[in-house]
């Protein structure tokens, strides 16, 4: 197990770096063979969702080849522990943001057990050894930053020919001071299966409705990989005021739908992480940002303009041609603005959050 970590590691020590300006939570990963196996990946589908701008859902189906006769093999999940201004000790046992962690294999759900690790030399004549967890939360009271992470692991019995598992959990956003909200998914830890990639390989990425977002091109190398499977566009992000990528990454805004990246024959390269930055709006001459969760984080208007900007902002998310030339003008200069000529304007489709906007500045 050599070396196992090196990515897992990086991430880690980037977010201590936010230590006193947020809280990283928890990460995603592939799931791994504890020991070197024939098994290879056939197909995966990895489905993450962002739920009430709280929590991501991570839903994985695995199509697994073992070539040879039925044998049991070891499976595990790395997980960090949080660091930053967030509780460090396991709760009941678990890592303390992960929630409703499952596997079921050819139909089976499987019970898991957890391992409390310091480094990726915890496989030990392939037998996972931990620290004891009781001294993990002694220590957790006094430091800052969690010392080890977590192993869930868990005895697959994988038949001759097709495996097919299911695997889910959720965790909740981490935030700092330059992102609104980030999700990392180790990809790269693929390669430790029998044929080091994915035969037929499928991301889909769901944000939810009218929503902005940036993903580092880790994995890929081109937005054309990319398809938007609803409402929205995309565009190569330019160095700014709010970030520095300068095409390093892909921003996304999406109306409605979702992402899709599919790719066969699949060598992750990179790994996934997708991120919203914080934008500091200085009023309708500086930013109006898409996503209605930024909308409190924006200064007030300055001027009679900027009000109509603001009261007419829903109505800009979903496309509308302004009949007034000073705010379509405004409008066209919108990096997320999709003018929709068919869009007829009616308060009662809106959410809730955006009906108590509207009403804030009539």
């Amino acid at each position: 197990m050599k070396n196992t970590l090196p990515f897992l590691f990086v991430i880690i020590l980037g977010k201590l770096t936010y230590a006193n300006d947020g809280a990283f939570l928890a990460s995603g990963n592939h799931l791994i063979p504890i020991v070197v196996t024939d098994i290879s990946i056939k197909k995966e589908i990895l489905t993450v969702k962002k739920i009430r701008n709280q929590f991501i859902e991570v839903t994985v189906y695995y199509e697994f080849f073992n070539p040879s006769k039925e044998k049991k093999l070891v499976v595990g999940f790395e997980a960090f522990s949080p660091s930053g201004d967030a509780e460090t000790r396991p709760k009941n046992g678990l890592q303390p943001y992960m929630r409703d962690f499952t596997v079921e294999l050819n139909g089976q759900i499987l019970q898991y057990n957890v391992a409390y690790v310091e480094d990726s030399q915890y496989v030990k004549n392939g037998i996972i050894t931990g620290k004891d967890l009781n001294a993990i939360k002694k220590n957790a009271e006094t430091e800052s930053e969690a010392s080890f992470f977590y192993v869930y692991h868990f005895n697959a019995g994988f038949k001759k020919g097709l495996n097919i598992i299911k695997h889910t959990y959720s965790y909740d956003l981490s935030s700092y001071v330059g992102y609104y909200y980030d999700f990392s998914y180790v990809l790269t830890t693929a390669k430790r299966w029998a044929n080091n990639k994915i035969d037929d390989f499928t991301l889909v990425v769901d944000m939810d409705e009218f929503e902005a977002f940036n993903i580092k091109k880790t994995f890929f190398s081109s937005i054309n990989e990319w398809l938007i499977n609803g409402i929205g566009k995309s565009s190569y992000l330019k160095a700014d005021k709010f970030s520095d990528d300068n095409g390093a990454a892909i921003s996304f805004y999406v109306q409605k739908g979702n992402l899709i990246f599919h790719k066969k024959n699949f060598i992750p390269n990179g790994d996934l992480f997708l991120y919203s930055s914080r934008i500091m709006a200085d009023g309708a001459s500086s930013y109006i940002p898409f996503s209605y969760y930024y909308q409190d984080e924006i200064e007030k208007p300055k001027d009679d303009f900027e009000k109509k900007v603001f009261a007419n902002l829903p109505f800009a998310r979903r496309g509308l041609v302004f009949k007034n030339k000073e705010l379509r003008n405004y409008c066209e200069k919108l990096d997320w603005y999709i003018p929709n000529p068919n869009y007829i304007p009616d308060v009662k489709f809106l959410t809730e959050i955006e009906k108590k906007w509207i009403a804030k500045w009539e």
